[in-house]
């Protein structure tokens, strides 16, 4: 446990799978360093080939819980029922984190924090924000709920 006990994150790991590949990294090497090598062996061989059932059948894996939402539209527009049709229709949670105006003040960017309820209807959705928004930049970041804005 004292081995472990070194490691120091500089940065804050956000996916639990991250650690597990540090800590089996390191079991194999203090395996090598204390001249297990056929434990070295089996235990990397039985690892991978766990990891790659979990990664095939995906189990284990984080859903995707909320994508942020940009959207830009034309100065002026009322925008805060603007887009509650397809939020309705295509989201289960939505939240407006910012508001910002862009291009000398000609278009204002919303940010949001939206939830999709079927993620094979993405296209669907663009489309529609794009003919109320006039056509204008719309991008969708998919990201997990700790996304970095």
């Amino acid at each position: 446990m004292g081995a472990l006990s070194i490691i120091r994150f500089r940065n804050a790991v956000k996916e639990t799978r991250d650690v597990g590949f540090i800590f089996f990294t390191m079991a194999i090497g203090m395996a090598v360093g204390t001249k297990f090598y056929l434990l070295a062996v089996a235990g990397a061989v039985v690892i991978s080939l766990m990891i790659l059932v979990m990664m095939r059948f995906d189990w284990f894996a984080r859903d995707m819980a909320s994508q942020i939402l940009r959207v830009q539209v034309p100065n002026g527009v009322p925008f805060d029922t603007l887009f509650d049709a397809p939020f309705v229709k295509y989201t289960h949670t939505s939240e407006l984190i910012s508001v910002d105006t862009i291009q000398s003040g000609t278009l204002t960017e919303l940010t949001y924090s939206i939830g999709l309820k079927k993620s094979n209807r993405v296209q669907e959705f663009i489309a529609e924000l794009r003919r109320l928004n006039g056509n204008n930049k719309v991008t969708l970041i998919a990201g997990y709920n700790s996304t970095d804005l």
